[in-house]
């Protein structure tokens, strides 16, 4: 179920996982997550979009909050696949934000099953794009990696005093330039727009970039699908107690 402009349901589960993107989403859709008391929102990409759907969600009765998906890769050293599982937030202005540490803990065990970095995560309200753009962020905020709702989800969780946790995992690295045009390819609502993803392919300029962007995709979507399953079955998402 994918919901949209803050919408849950009327009974919300004790852990809401907020993804910004249907294919995000649609990893932890594949197991038994309502039978784990999950409840998947789709939030869209962005800040706004991704922290009225953490208010709704608290209104709704949720007693945690994970953000779970993608981001882009930060530090210099850090490979396409990594799961990101940070133990800070940081807004673009400087605010942070740390996880719920007991919950962190326990997550911390899929290190033995994932490539996996502690690292700060960066929120921007718009995708960092260049090499040159992350390699300036990594180094005034010394974050790893990046995404552009983590921040947004943990200010609610703060506020309403619930735990809250970020499991990411990189899908390009420092080095690599996003194609240019490429938030027109997904919707508001987090779905992607196939027309204007196909119409970047007729550009020739684009083309080395597509390929390897699809490489990184294509890893990083396997680990994602990997990790729902790991965290599934070890029934590492249920909420804590916020400390």
């Amino acid at each position: 179920m994918s919901f949209s402009g803050g919408a849950v349901p009327a009974a919300a589960p004790r852990t809401a996982i907020i993804a910004a993107l249907g294919n995000e989403r649609a990893a932890l859709a594949r197991v038994p997550h309502t039978a784990l008391g999950w409840s998947l929102v789709q939030s869209g990409p962005g800040p706004e979009r991704a922290a009225q759907c953490a208010k709704a969600a608290v209104a709704a009765g949720a007693q945690a909050l994970v953000s779970w998906g993608l981001a882009g890769g930060l530090a210099a050293d850090l490979e396409p696949g990594t799961v990101i599982l940070p133990r800070r937030v940081i807004m673009q202005r400087g605010e942070t934000f740390a996880v719920t540490a007991a919950w962190h803990e326990r997550l911390a065990s899929l290190a033995a099953e994932f490539a996996m970095t502690f690292g700060d995560l960066l929120t921007v309200p718009t995708a960092l794009g260049s090499p040159a753009a992350k390699a300036a962020a990594a180094t005034a905020l010394a974050a790893v990696a990046v995404d552009m709702e983590s921040a947004a989800i943990a200010g609610v969780a703060a506020r309403a005093r619930v735990p809250f946790v970020v499991l990411r995992v990189v899908v390009d690295a420092q080095a690599d330039a996003v194609p240019a045009g490429a938030e027109s390819w997904i919707d508001a609502h987090g779905n992607t727009r196939t027309a204007a993803a196909l119409g970047a392919i007729v550009r020739p300029g684009e083309w080395q970039a597509l390929w390897r962007l699809a490489q990184r995709y294509r890893k990083a979507n396997a680990v994602l699908v990997r990790l729902a399953k790991s965290v599934a079955a070890q029934k590492l998402l249920d909420g804590v107690r916020q400390s």
